[in-house]
């Protein structure tokens, strides 16, 4: 018994396995498809709409399709959101550098407090694609769920910025781990984690209105 439910776990981990390079694949194919850069935020989506089907036991007849269907879903708006990102990254990145590189009391204060908008900005960042998926919202909502989600699991966002940012590291360091996982494992640590933070604020929230 003990053999046969080993190998049974074997079994589900390869194939486990396999969907995320598969899923790794069609993000680099639907990335080049969307002309590289406008192409990364629908692609990521698309992705992460996948991985949150699989997460709540959705079938899914076909991958590639639903794939497909979801980058085109969210071509315009995802690039709408990730551009909204990148101006307030932009922003708070130079901003922070001009007062890091001036001195006095007065320009360390700002860095100090720019730093920390920084960080909360980068929290925002890691729980917006879940949320992105999860809800049908304004651009700006998304960035205000996602900054209040992470501000109310502080060991979650932890957890979340060890693993998730380990892979990162290791798949900026070791490119077979990008091309094969890198980015499908990534985006499957960061849902499992965001979504279990949503579940467990619906039920704190269900358990306090009744």
């Amino acid at each position: 018994m003990n053999a046969v439910r080993l190998t049974e776990l074997a079994r589900n981990f390869c194939i486990a396995l396999l969907k995320l390079v598969y899923l790794n694949l069609l993000w680099f194919f639907f990335m080049i498809l969307g002309l590289g850069i406008l192409g990364i935020a629908p692609a990521t989506v698309a992705l992460c709409n996948v991985e949150k089907s699989w997460l709540e036991k959705q079938h899914l007849p076909s991958i590639f399709r639903e794939y497909w269907n979801q980058f085109r879903f969210h071509f315009v708006k995802s690039n709408g959101l990730a551009i909204l990102l990148f101006v307030i990254g932009f922003v708070l990145y130079f901003d922070l550098k001009f007062f890091i590189d001036r001195g006095g009391m007065f320009n360390q204060t700002i860095s100090i407090l720019l730093f920390i908008l920084s960080v909360w900005f980068m929290i925002t960042v890691m729980y917006i694609l879940p949320i992105y998926t999860k809800y049908q919202l304004k651009l700006v909502d998304y960035i205000k769920y996602a900054f209040i989600l992470g501000m109310l699991n502080p060991l979650k966002t932890f957890g979340m910025a060890i693993s998730a940012g380990g892979m990162i590291y290791l798949s900026l360091y070791i490119p077979q781990i990008l091309y094969s996982l890198g980015i499908s494992l990534t985006c499957f640590i960061v849902m499992i984690i965001t979504l279990q933070a949503i579940e467990d604020l619906s039920a704190l929230q269900h358990k306090y209105a009744k």
